[in-house]
C-alpha cells in the first residue's frame, strides 16, 4: 500500500497529504512508512490528531521503543519532553548528531511532536547520510568501509539515572559506513555528537578525518532539508541514515513537544555494497 505525499526536496524527506491521521494507520500502512522512512529520511505528517498517550500507543505500533528517565510522571515513560522557554539557555540538539548512537543497539525511527512551537523559528534541519556517503570520492568510500569509530554517551539522557561519570555508561564501537536492512544502501554512520575516535586510526588522524566529514555533512547544502513546525506537526527520521540539528533561535519564546524513539539494530555493514 502506498500514500500519497509531496516532496520536501527531489530525493530527501517527504511530507504526507493531510488527509491522513497517523491514529487511524492499519498494519499496513505503517510497514509502509517505515519503509518510506528508511528511503527517503524524514516524513512530516500535519494537524494530528494526538495526545501524549496516544503518540506513546503509536510509537508502539513501530517498535520496541527506548526508556526515558526524563518523562514525568503523568507522560509515558518511553516519551522524551522536548521544553525550550524564557528561561532556557540552551537546548538538546543543538548541533549535528544521531540520536543515542553510542548505545550497542543504536535508534531506528524517532518521532517527534509539538504542540507549541514559537511564532518564527525552531526549525529542524535534517542531513542525509546515504549522500553525504555518495557524494564522496571513490577512494574516500573504500577508506572508510576499513573502519570503525567508538561512539561515547556524551551528553546521554542517561547521566540522569544516577550516573556521575562518562566512564560509568557503556561506549559502543560500530561501523563508519552502515548498511540499511530495509533499502541494502550504505549510510555515513559518525557524528559529531557521540563519536570519541575512528579505532583504526591515531588521535591525530582522527580528528583530521572527523573534522573533514562533519564539514562536508554541515556544508553540503544539496543533501539537507529544513522543517518548519507548526503545532501538531510530527515527523519521523530515520536515525540510520539521517542526522539532524535543532536551531535555537527562538528565545525567550516557547517550544514544545514530545520525542521518542525506536531501537533499531545493531550496525552492520554488508561488504558486497
Amino acid at each position: 500500500m502506498e500514500l500519497k505525499f509531496s516532496d520536501i526536496t527531489p530525493s530527501f524527506g517527504v511530507e504526507l497529504s493531510e488527509d491522513y491521521q497517523l491514529t487511524h494507520f492499519g498494519d499496513n500502512e505503517i510497514t509502509w512508512l517505515k519503509q518510506l522512512a528508511a528511503e527517503r529520511g524524514v516524513v512530516v505528517v500535519r494537524d494530528q490528531a494526538m495526545d501524549a498517550q496516544s503518540q506513546a500507543e503509536f510509537g508502539r505500533r513501530l517498535g520496541n521503543l527506548f526508556k526515558s528517565p526524563m518523562s514525568k510522571k503523568d507522560v509515558p515513560e518511553e516519551l522524551i519532553p522536548i521544553f525550550a522557554g524564557p528561561k532556557s539557555k540552551a537546548v538538546a540538539g543543538a548541533g549535528w548528531h544521531s540520536d543515542v548512537s553510542s548505545e550497542a543497539i543504536t535508534p531506528g525511527l524517532s518521532m517527534l511532536r509539538m504542540e507549541v512551537v514559537p511564532a518564527s523559528g525552531g526549525d529542524t534541519l535534517f542531513a542525509d547520510m546515504y549522500r553525504a556517503f555518495e557524494t564522496l570520492s571513490p577512494s574516500m568510500q573504500a577508506f572508510l568501509k576499513q573502519l570503525s569509530a567508538r561512539h561515547d554517551p556524551k551528553g546521554h539522557y542517561l547521566y540522569l539515572s544516577g550516573a556521575k561519570k562518562l566512564e560509568e555508561l557503556p561506549s559502543a564501537v560500530h561501523p563508519v559506513v552502515r548498511t540499511h536492512p530495509l533499502t541494502d544502501r550504505n549510510a555515513l554512520f559518525v557524528n559529531a555528537g557521540f563519536v570519541g575516535q575512528i579505532q583504526e586510526l591515531s588521535p591525530r588522524e582522527s580528528e583530521a578525518l572527523l573534522s573533514m566529514l562533519y564539514d562536508h555533512i554541515a556544508y553540503s547544502v544539496s543533501i539537507q532539508c529544513r522543517i518548519q513546525w507548526a503545532p501538531n506537526t510530527v515527523v519521523f527520521w530515520d536515525n540510520r541514515v539521517v542526522q539532524h540539528h535543532a536551531a535555537f533561535d527562538y528565545f525567550p519564546e516557547v517550544r514544545r513537544g514530545y520525542r521518542l524513539t525506536v531501537v533499531g539494530e545493531a550496525p552492520f555493514l554488508n561488504d558486497k555494497n
